[in-house]
């Protein structure tokens, strides 16, 4: 059981997590408002290229986090996240061109970019066995009710009140949270193992040793970026303009998508007991491409809405799955610059697959970028099942093979 000092921590961390995911998703969510309207949108490539700058942004910004909070722990990083990312949000609303929002739309990924080399980092210096497991997916479900919460209070907000309204919102709700995550994460730690973690840590971090802990995920990583970049970038664009479902609707079906998501996060812990990680990630897997092939050929609505479903509890498995493979592989010292390195991957295969699915919703259609999700998921499965199959993790994924390398 998490007890004491360590759930108040946890939920501080859990709380930003919740405000800076809701967040990423204000803006894609009145993609389809823009875009129909004109206003600031003129294609789905100008959303592709608006996603591809701020995840660009979002690199190069949480490398250099990673490098200097690693030894510097403080309770008011994640603060200065929910900061810049508010008043970000509330910039926004000024925006006049399409450069403009781009622009405002940097200082949003510049902030949200803190959250994961800090808080997950956090998470893994403070719990450890299956208590790390369950605070991954508590944090993980948090960010869950964060996006679920967003995108049915945006849909509703941009179709009654203008598309201004979920900005506002959201940029109060960041600056909120600074206030009250100040107040959790009081006396919330010991400070002293804090500062003999630190002292343990002060060798110089080791980029090389962190990659080389995660690299055999790494095509895990980039599947997560891409799923989570196709579907809060497009599904919006998706149920609207192929399917005909209205903005406050489709907010609504977002949302089960992410309330799906939400009960698996909380559940994994339970489920990654039984089945193990790598199962469970390989189930998953099998669902998400069904998924996409539903999404990507179907034009059912109700097919649609239980797909999302499916969907969410399969993809929100994936994420404290990966996490947690990746915090009980790296060394401690070198667990920023791992959080960091994987997130920046997942951001990569984000940008990336957004960018091209700009591009190719404009030549074939909305649903196009749903069939190319499904073609990488088998790709990936596969290559899981042949690292299960060498060795590379055990079949219940509750330990890695050691192989020869840098230490």
């Amino acid at each position: 059981m998490i007890t004491g000092k360590k759930r108040r921590l946890l939920g501080s961390v859990s709380l930003h997590h919740a405000c800076n995911d809701g967040s990423t998703v204000v803006l894609p969510t009145i993609f389809p408002v823009l875009l129909t309207q004109k206003l600031l949108i003129r294609s789905y490539s100008d959303i592709g290229t608006t996603v591809l700058v701020g995840l660009v942004t979002a690199i190069i910004f949480q490398a250099f986090v990673g490098q200097f909070a690693k030894t510097r722990h403080s309770r008011y990083y994640l603060a200065l996240d929910a900061i810049l990312v508010g008043t970000s949000l509330l910039l926004m609303t000024l925006s006049t061109s399409y450069w403009m929002l781009v622009v405002f739309f940097i200082g949003v990924r510049m902030g949200t970019s803190i959250y994961h080399p800090v808080g997950i980092s956090w998470i893994a210096h403070i719990f450890s066995g299956k208590n790390l497991d369950r605070a991954m997916g508590f944090q993980s479900a948090f960010g869950n009710i964060g996006v679920l919460l967003s995108f049915a209070s945006t849909g509703f907000l941009a179709q009654h009140y203008g598309w201004k309204a979920p900005l506002f919102l959201w940029g109060a709700i960041n600056l909120a949270a600074v206030a009250i995550g100040l107040y959790l994460s009081r006396n919330a730690y010991d400070k002293g193992e804090i500062e003999q973690q630190i002292e343990d840590e002060k060798e110089p971090l080791s980029w090389t040793k962190a990659f080389h802990g995660i690299k055999s995920f790494i095509p895990l990583m980039i599947l997560g970026g891409l799923a989570w970049g196709i579907t809060v970038n497009y599904a919006p664009s998706l149920l609207n303009h192929r399917l005909g479902v209205p903005m406050s609707a489709t907010g609504v079906i977002m949302g089960c998508w992410m309330a799906a998501g939400t009960l698996a996060a909380f559940m994994y812990g339970r489920v990654s007991a039984r089945l193990g990680r790598a199962r469970t990630l390989v189930y998953a897997y099998i669902i998400i491409i069904a998924v996409a092939f539903i999404f990507g050929l179907g034009r059912s609505v109700p097919l649609a809405i239980g797909a999302f479903a499916l969907f969410g509890i399969a993809l929100f498995s994936t994420y404290p799955a990966s996490l947690s493979f990746i915090g009980s592989s790296v060394e401690p010292r070198n667990r920023t610059a791992a959080f960091s390195l994987a997130s920046n991957i997942m951001i990569i295969g984000n940008s990336i697959f957004s960018f091209v699915s700009g591009k190719i919703s404009d030549s074939y259609g909305i649903n196009a970028p749903f069939l190319l999700l499904g073609v990488m998921t088998i790709i990936i499965l596969i290559y899981l099942a042949i690292m299960i199959r060498t060795g590379r993790i055990s079949a219940d994924g509750c330990k890695i093979a050691r192989r020869s390398g840098p230490h």
